[in-house]
């Protein structure tokens, strides 16, 4: 009897359970590459549907490490991937796909195959052209493509309910169902001993540097006056903001740059910080779902957002901490101070964060909600066969 593996995040692959509800193939048209937020959105979510007693195998392009690669080097990889996907699609119950305009291939080939497609969508096209500007001279093509994946799809998962109102605008759909990210609660969790390096009390900003993310405003809120003098900020992670995070660190002492962590070396850092900070915001953006939030929660630290969907509602619902406006340095300034200032509510917020990860937000919540998904996708493309198989002879 094959053995279906469990994914631990601090650990990695180990014995689960005999039963096997299920297989499935995960296709990700980016590499799935350890330090990236994509990283974890994927193996987590791979891992508990591992842990449900699902069979996953993720096929996504694989590049040499430290590798930059270009377009073509990447187009060879994402074929590569299609290929190897192609020749499992025989043994597979489904396909999820981490929703990509270059997903197309995979896509056909699951529908030759009469396999359901599950698209997660954890953004729109124009949130694409943004971050690939050079991707505007095609836009009519992979808005095309991309329309079609959707409105195709045996099912669509948006992480946002942002995105979820976008999607159903542009497809015509009105079944796409909302399964926000998540944090690994066994991993981000109080408690954790703090690295000898660390200051003694400090901010912490960790993930993608992507401008959205607002780092910015952060840096800025940081000179401000109202900043306390004895906090400092801890800044870890890598992106296309990173030369301001570099130039913020060589002018000030108290601004203290880690780099790129691997994933299990992150929480500690985030598990003793006074505050975490999510100021995403991008007025193009159809939705957010920052997975810094939901592990800054987990962590039991209360958390600084911007009022922006997606993030804000979660910190208000919870009361996990302080909502200020978006681009708006001086109002994150006097949160800190704020929580600096009354250490015991900042241990109660972030007491009821931790509380609403393990109970709502965990990614073992979300690859199940996730996988009642897959299984109702499943259901559905075998019922003409159930129904056929069960009809009397001679109607």
């Amino acid at each position: 009897m094959q053995t279906t593996p469990t994914y631990d995040a601090a650990n990695g692959l180990v014995p689960g359970t005999p039963d096997v509800r299920g297989r499935l193939a995960y296709f990700s048209a980016q590499a799935v590459v350890e330090g990236q937020d994509s990283w974890a959105a994927v193996m987590e979510v791979v891992g508990a549907m591992r842990s449900s007693g699902w069979e996953v195998e993720v096929f996504c392009p694989e590049y040499a490490p430290g590798v930059r690669p270009g377009v073509p080097a990447r187009l060879h990889a994402i074929r590569a991937a299609t290929r190897r996907l192609g020749h499992a699609l025989s043994s597979v119950d489904a396909l999820y796909v981490r929703a990509h305009p270059l997903a197309w291939g995979a896509v056909r080939r699951a529908d030759r195959a009469e396999v359901p497609v599950i698209h997660e969508v954890n953004g729109s096209w124009d949130d694409a052209f943004a971050a690939w500007p050079w991707t505007r001279a095609v836009a009519p093509a992979v808005i095309a493509v991309q329309r079609a994946q959707y409105r195709s799809a045996a099912a669509l998962i948006a992480v946002s309910e942002g995105i979820a109102a976008w999607l159903e605008r542009v497809t015509g759909r009105s079944d796409v169902v909302v399964s926000p990210n998540g944090a690994n609660a066994r991993l981000f969790r109080p408690g954790l001993p703090k690295p000898q390096h660390l200051p003694e009390t400090y901010v912490v900003f960790f993930g993608q540097f992507a401008l959205w993310q607002r780092i910015d405003v952060l840096l800025e809120a940081h000179e401000r006056p109202e900043w306390p003098a004895d906090v400092h900020l801890v800044v870890v992670g890598d992106g296309a903001a990173r030369p301001l995070v570099e130039q913020a660190a060589a002018r000030s002492e108290r601004v203290r740059y880690l780099g790129m962590l691997p994933y299990a070396e992150v929480a500690p850092v985030v598990a003793n910080a006074l505050t975490a900070a999510v100021l995403t915001y991008a007025p193009e953006r159809a939705g957010y779902s920052p997975l810094k939030l939901y592990e800054s929660m987990s962590c039991g630290v209360p958390v600084i957002c911007s009022d922006t969907p997606g993030q804000a509602e979660y910190v208000r619902a919870e009361r996990a901490g302080i909502v200020v406006p978006p681009l708006d340095p001086d109002a994150v300034a006097a949160a800190v101070a704020e929580l600096a200032a009354d250490r015991t509510r900042a241990r109660e917020a972030g007491a009821r964060g931790r509380r609403a990860v393990e109970e709502r937000y965990s990614w073992d919540a979300r690859a199940r909600q996730r996988l009642a998904v897959v299984e109702a996708a499943v259901a559905d493309m075998r019922a003409p066969d159930q129904i056929s198989d069960a009809a009397p002879s001679g109607l």
